[in-house]
Protein backbone atom coordinates (compact mmCIF):
# COMPACT_ATOMS: atom_id res chain seq x y z
CA UNK A 1 0.00 0.00 0.00
CA UNK A 2 2.71 2.43 0.49
CA UNK A 3 4.20 1.86 -3.29
CA UNK A 4 0.95 2.72 -4.35
CA UNK A 5 0.40 5.80 -2.27
CA UNK A 6 3.58 6.92 -3.64
CA UNK A 7 2.86 6.57 -6.90
CA UNK A 8 -0.46 8.69 -6.36
CA UNK A 9 1.07 11.45 -4.90
CA UNK A 10 4.09 11.43 -7.53
CA UNK A 11 1.04 11.18 -10.43
CA UNK A 12 -0.46 14.29 -8.51
CA UNK A 13 2.46 15.73 -8.74
CA UNK A 14 3.25 15.49 -11.89
CA UNK A 15 0.00 16.29 -12.98
CA UNK A 16 0.34 19.68 -11.34
CA UNK A 17 3.73 20.08 -12.56
CA UNK A 18 2.24 19.51 -16.04
CA UNK A 19 -0.19 22.06 -15.72
CA UNK A 20 1.65 24.66 -14.30
CA UNK A 21 4.06 24.17 -17.38
CA UNK A 22 0.53 24.02 -19.55
CA UNK A 23 -0.54 27.44 -18.22
CA UNK A 24 3.11 29.16 -18.40
CA UNK A 25 4.82 30.66 -15.39
CA UNK A 26 4.56 33.73 -16.53
CA UNK A 27 0.89 34.60 -16.27
CA UNK A 28 1.00 32.17 -13.23
CA UNK A 29 4.04 34.62 -11.46
CA UNK A 30 1.89 37.63 -12.58
CA UNK A 31 -1.25 36.37 -11.09
CA UNK A 32 0.84 36.41 -7.30
CA UNK A 33 2.41 40.05 -8.49
CA UNK A 34 -1.27 41.78 -8.58
CA UNK A 35 -1.72 39.84 -5.14
CA UNK A 36 1.32 40.95 -3.71
CA UNK A 37 1.90 40.05 -0.27
CA UNK A 38 -0.41 42.61 1.56
CA UNK A 39 -3.28 40.68 -0.74
CA UNK A 40 -1.85 37.49 0.21
CA UNK A 41 -2.04 38.70 4.29
CA UNK A 42 -5.67 39.31 3.56
CA UNK A 43 -6.41 36.24 1.98
CA UNK A 44 -4.96 34.20 5.04
CA UNK A 45 -6.70 36.20 7.88
CA UNK A 46 -10.21 36.25 5.40
CA UNK A 47 -9.64 32.29 6.17
CA UNK A 48 -9.50 32.09 9.88
CA UNK A 49 -13.63 33.17 9.98
CA UNK A 50 -14.30 29.99 8.06
CA UNK A 51 -11.93 27.93 10.06
CA UNK A 52 -14.07 28.82 13.12
CA UNK A 53 -17.39 28.18 11.22
CA UNK A 54 -16.06 24.72 10.76
CA UNK A 55 -14.99 24.10 14.09
CA UNK A 56 -18.39 25.40 15.61
CA UNK A 57 -20.01 23.13 12.83
CA UNK A 58 -17.93 20.15 14.70
CA UNK A 59 -18.29 20.97 18.44
CA UNK A 60 -22.38 21.12 17.88
CA UNK A 61 -21.92 17.74 17.47
CA UNK A 62 -19.60 17.20 20.37
CA UNK A 63 -20.71 20.02 22.54
CA UNK A 64 -21.41 18.11 26.20
CA UNK A 65 -17.53 17.07 25.85
CA UNK A 66 -15.42 20.36 25.25
CA UNK A 67 -15.68 24.10 24.91
CA UNK A 68 -16.10 25.51 21.08
CA UNK A 69 -12.53 26.57 20.93
CA UNK A 70 -11.26 22.95 21.62
CA UNK A 71 -13.01 21.72 18.24
CA UNK A 72 -11.99 24.57 16.65
CA UNK A 73 -8.22 24.20 17.48
CA UNK A 74 -8.46 20.36 16.79
CA UNK A 75 -10.17 21.49 12.90
CA UNK A 76 -6.86 23.75 12.35
CA UNK A 77 -4.74 20.79 13.52
CA UNK A 78 -6.45 18.09 11.13
CA UNK A 79 -6.83 20.49 8.75
CA UNK A 80 -2.38 21.30 8.96
CA UNK A 81 -1.83 17.57 8.81
CA UNK A 82 -4.33 17.02 6.07
CA UNK A 83 -2.28 19.30 3.65
CA UNK A 84 1.72 19.22 5.03
CA UNK A 85 1.42 15.11 5.36
CA UNK A 86 0.17 13.79 2.12
CA UNK A 87 1.44 10.52 2.56
CA UNK A 88 -1.21 9.59 5.43
CA UNK A 89 -4.80 9.72 3.75
CA UNK A 90 -6.44 9.40 7.61
CA UNK A 91 -3.36 11.17 9.05
CA UNK A 92 -5.44 14.75 9.62
CA UNK A 93 -8.66 12.98 11.08
CA UNK A 94 -6.33 11.29 13.22
CA UNK A 95 -4.53 14.10 14.60
CA UNK A 96 -7.77 16.22 14.83
CA UNK A 97 -8.96 13.64 17.85
CA UNK A 98 -5.65 13.35 19.24
CA UNK A 99 -5.91 17.71 19.47
CA UNK A 100 -9.04 16.83 20.90
CA UNK A 101 -7.92 14.31 23.28
CA UNK A 102 -5.35 16.75 24.88
CA UNK A 103 -7.90 19.21 25.54
CA UNK A 104 -9.67 15.85 27.74
CA UNK A 105 -12.29 14.44 25.13
CA UNK A 106 -12.02 10.70 25.07
CA UNK A 107 -10.74 9.46 21.74
CA UNK A 108 -14.33 7.29 21.44
CA UNK A 109 -16.28 10.70 21.38
CA UNK A 110 -13.78 12.62 19.08
CA UNK A 111 -13.72 9.39 16.88
CA UNK A 112 -17.76 9.37 16.40
CA UNK A 113 -17.91 13.20 16.43
CA UNK A 114 -15.37 13.06 13.51
CA UNK A 115 -17.21 10.72 11.75
CA UNK A 116 -21.05 12.78 11.85
CA UNK A 117 -19.05 15.91 10.98
CA UNK A 118 -17.43 14.16 7.99
CA UNK A 119 -20.64 13.20 7.12
CA UNK A 120 -22.47 16.58 7.59
CA UNK A 121 -19.96 18.64 5.62
CA UNK A 122 -19.95 16.21 2.32
CA UNK A 123 -24.01 16.39 2.40
CA UNK A 124 -24.02 20.45 3.52
CA UNK A 125 -21.92 20.20 -0.01
CA UNK A 126 -24.70 19.07 -1.93
CA UNK A 127 -26.80 22.29 -1.91
CA UNK A 128 -23.79 24.46 -2.17
CA UNK A 129 -23.11 22.61 -5.50
CA UNK A 130 -26.56 22.96 -6.74
CA UNK A 131 -26.51 26.74 -5.97
CA UNK A 132 -23.64 27.04 -8.08
CA UNK A 133 -25.02 25.00 -11.08
CA UNK A 134 -28.09 27.44 -10.93
CA UNK A 135 -26.35 30.53 -10.57
CA UNK A 136 -24.47 29.26 -13.83
CA UNK A 137 -27.07 28.63 -15.72
CA UNK A 138 -28.49 31.93 -14.47
CA UNK A 139 -25.20 34.04 -15.58
CA UNK A 140 -25.04 31.96 -18.79
CA UNK A 141 -28.71 31.86 -20.40
CA UNK A 142 -28.92 30.01 -23.50
CA UNK A 143 -25.99 28.31 -23.22
CA UNK A 144 -26.19 24.32 -22.41
CA UNK A 145 -24.19 23.22 -19.36
CA UNK A 146 -21.18 21.54 -19.28
CA UNK A 147 -21.57 17.65 -19.30
CA UNK A 148 -18.92 17.67 -16.71
CA UNK A 149 -20.66 19.85 -14.55
CA UNK A 150 -24.01 18.00 -15.14
CA UNK A 151 -22.18 14.64 -14.65
CA UNK A 152 -20.97 15.85 -11.05
CA UNK A 153 -23.65 17.46 -9.64
CA UNK A 154 -25.85 14.15 -10.63
CA UNK A 155 -22.95 11.57 -8.66
CA UNK A 156 -22.84 13.63 -5.51
CA UNK A 157 -26.74 14.00 -5.63
CA UNK A 158 -26.36 10.00 -6.25
CA UNK A 159 -23.64 9.48 -3.08
CA UNK A 160 -26.00 11.69 -0.80
CA UNK A 161 -29.15 9.88 -1.40
CA UNK A 162 -26.94 6.74 -0.71
CA UNK A 163 -25.65 8.16 2.49
CA UNK A 164 -29.19 9.01 3.41
CA UNK A 165 -31.07 5.70 2.68
CA UNK A 166 -28.37 4.13 4.72
CA UNK A 167 -28.52 6.43 7.53
CA UNK A 168 -29.10 3.88 10.21
CA UNK A 169 -26.70 1.30 8.69
CA UNK A 170 -24.19 3.72 9.03
CA UNK A 171 -24.79 4.51 12.83
CA UNK A 172 -24.81 1.09 13.65
CA UNK A 173 -21.77 -0.13 11.51
CA UNK A 174 -19.60 2.45 12.49
CA UNK A 175 -19.08 2.23 16.24
CA UNK A 176 -18.55 -0.96 15.68
CA UNK A 177 -15.57 -0.02 13.36
CA UNK A 178 -14.21 2.07 16.16
CA UNK A 179 -15.08 -0.39 18.62
CA UNK A 180 -11.87 -2.30 16.69
CA UNK A 181 -9.69 0.78 17.39
CA UNK A 182 -10.94 2.29 20.64
CA UNK A 183 -12.08 -0.54 22.76
CA UNK A 184 -16.32 -2.18 22.69
CA UNK A 185 -17.52 0.64 24.25
CA UNK A 186 -17.35 3.29 21.48
CA UNK A 187 -19.93 5.83 21.38
CA UNK A 188 -22.66 5.80 18.91
CA UNK A 189 -23.06 7.75 16.37
CA UNK A 190 -25.50 10.47 17.01
CA UNK A 191 -28.99 10.14 14.56
CA UNK A 192 -28.30 12.34 11.61
CA UNK A 193 -31.77 14.19 12.14
CA UNK A 194 -30.61 15.65 15.32
CA UNK A 195 -27.25 16.81 13.11
CA UNK A 196 -28.91 19.76 11.32
CA UNK A 197 -26.44 22.46 13.27
CA UNK A 198 -23.44 20.91 11.64
CA UNK A 199 -25.31 20.68 8.50
CA UNK A 200 -26.31 24.21 8.46
CA UNK A 201 -23.35 25.97 9.92
CA UNK A 202 -20.91 23.85 7.01
CA UNK A 203 -23.57 24.82 4.14
CA UNK A 204 -22.37 28.37 5.74
CA UNK A 205 -18.90 27.74 5.62
CA UNK A 206 -19.43 26.46 2.08
CA UNK A 207 -20.71 29.99 0.95
CA UNK A 208 -18.28 31.79 2.77
CA UNK A 209 -15.49 30.10 0.75
CA UNK A 210 -16.97 31.18 -2.16
CA UNK A 211 -17.07 34.78 -0.89
CA UNK A 212 -13.48 34.20 0.03
CA UNK A 213 -12.80 33.06 -3.91
CA UNK A 214 -14.74 36.28 -5.40
CA UNK A 215 -11.93 38.28 -2.38
CA UNK A 216 -9.12 36.21 -3.95
CA UNK A 217 -10.16 37.21 -7.69
CA UNK A 218 -10.48 40.71 -7.09
CA UNK A 219 -7.46 40.87 -4.89
CA UNK A 220 -5.75 39.20 -8.55
CA UNK A 221 -7.18 41.94 -10.53
CA UNK A 222 -10.41 40.03 -11.46
CA UNK A 223 -12.92 42.15 -11.96
CA UNK A 224 -15.42 38.88 -11.12
CA UNK A 225 -18.85 39.20 -9.91
CA UNK A 226 -19.97 37.41 -6.50
CA UNK A 227 -22.02 35.18 -8.07
CA UNK A 228 -19.18 34.16 -10.68
CA UNK A 229 -16.97 33.70 -7.99
CA UNK A 230 -19.62 31.35 -6.10
CA UNK A 231 -20.01 29.26 -9.50
CA UNK A 232 -16.37 28.81 -9.28
CA UNK A 233 -15.03 27.68 -6.06
CA UNK A 234 -19.21 25.97 -5.36
CA UNK A 235 -18.59 24.12 -9.22
CA UNK A 236 -14.49 23.89 -8.43
CA UNK A 237 -14.40 22.40 -5.26
CA UNK A 238 -17.44 19.62 -6.64
CA UNK A 239 -15.13 18.46 -9.07
CA UNK A 240 -12.11 18.38 -6.13
CA UNK A 241 -13.89 15.82 -4.38
CA UNK A 242 -13.52 12.96 -6.18
CA UNK A 243 -9.78 13.68 -6.16
CA UNK A 244 -10.30 12.42 -2.54
CA UNK A 245 -8.12 9.50 -3.35
CA UNK A 246 -5.16 11.88 -3.88
CA UNK A 247 -3.77 13.38 -1.46
CA UNK A 248 -4.65 16.79 -1.16
CA UNK A 249 -5.75 16.15 -4.15
CA UNK A 250 -2.83 17.55 -5.88
CA UNK A 251 -3.63 18.26 -9.50
CA UNK A 252 -6.85 17.58 -9.05
CA UNK A 253 -7.62 20.69 -7.85
CA UNK A 254 -5.71 22.61 -10.22
CA UNK A 255 -7.76 21.03 -13.14
CA UNK A 256 -10.87 21.66 -11.63
CA UNK A 257 -10.31 25.38 -11.42
CA UNK A 258 -8.69 25.22 -15.10
CA UNK A 259 -12.41 24.04 -16.01
CA UNK A 260 -14.77 26.20 -14.18
CA UNK A 261 -12.72 29.12 -14.34
CA UNK A 262 -12.61 28.89 -18.64
CA UNK A 263 -16.57 29.55 -18.37
CA UNK A 264 -15.86 32.74 -17.66
CA UNK A 265 -13.30 33.33 -19.94
CA UNK A 266 -10.26 33.27 -17.26
CA UNK A 267 -7.40 32.11 -18.87
CA UNK A 268 -5.00 28.31 -17.55
CA UNK A 269 -2.33 31.25 -15.80
CA UNK A 270 -5.04 32.66 -13.72
CA UNK A 271 -6.94 29.92 -12.88
CA UNK A 272 -3.24 28.26 -11.91
CA UNK A 273 -2.52 31.09 -9.76
CA UNK A 274 -6.13 31.17 -7.93
CA UNK A 275 -5.53 27.31 -6.99
CA UNK A 276 -1.71 27.74 -5.83
CA UNK A 277 -2.63 31.07 -3.60
CA UNK A 278 -5.20 28.79 -2.01
CA UNK A 279 -2.51 26.46 -1.73
CA UNK A 280 0.08 28.52 -0.28
CA UNK A 281 -2.53 29.86 2.42
CA UNK A 282 -3.05 26.28 3.73
CA UNK A 283 0.45 26.11 3.98
CA UNK A 284 1.06 28.85 5.78
CA UNK A 285 -1.65 28.31 8.23
CA UNK A 286 -1.20 24.70 8.18
CA UNK A 287 2.49 25.78 9.88
CA UNK A 288 0.54 27.18 12.72
CA UNK A 289 -1.74 24.38 12.97
CA UNK A 290 1.47 22.08 13.14
CA UNK A 291 3.01 24.79 15.66
CA UNK A 292 -0.34 24.70 17.67
CA UNK A 293 -0.23 20.85 17.93
CA UNK A 294 3.52 20.38 19.30
CA UNK A 295 2.47 23.31 21.79
CA UNK A 296 -0.43 21.59 22.93
CA UNK A 297 2.01 18.29 23.22
CA UNK A 298 4.35 19.97 24.85
CA UNK A 299 2.03 21.05 27.23
CA UNK A 300 0.49 17.73 27.92
CA UNK A 301 3.56 16.13 28.43
CA UNK A 302 4.98 18.99 31.04
CA UNK A 303 1.61 18.51 33.08
CA UNK A 304 2.30 14.35 33.36
CA UNK A 305 5.30 14.93 34.54
CA UNK A 306 4.84 15.68 38.00
CA UNK A 307 2.03 13.07 37.76
CA UNK A 308 5.25 11.02 37.23
CA UNK A 309 7.25 11.52 40.12
CA UNK A 310 4.28 11.48 42.43
CA UNK A 311 3.66 7.69 41.05
CA UNK A 312 7.48 7.17 42.18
Amino acid sequence: MTGLRLAIVLAGILLLAGLILWAGLPAIGNGFAILGAAGFLIIVLAHLPLVGLMGLAWWSIGRGAAQASCFIVARLVRDAVAELLPFSQVGGFAAGVRALSLAGVPARTGASSLFADLLMEFLAKLPYALLGLGLLAWLRPGKALPSYVVLTIATLVGIAFILWLGRRVLSRFVPQIFGRWLGPDSEPLPALDQLLPSALLHLAGWILGGLEAWLTLRLMGMAMSVGEALVIDSLGTSLRTFGFFVPAALGVQEAAYVLVCGLFGLGPGTAMAFSLVRRARDVLLGLAGLAVWQKLELRHRTAALPEAALDR
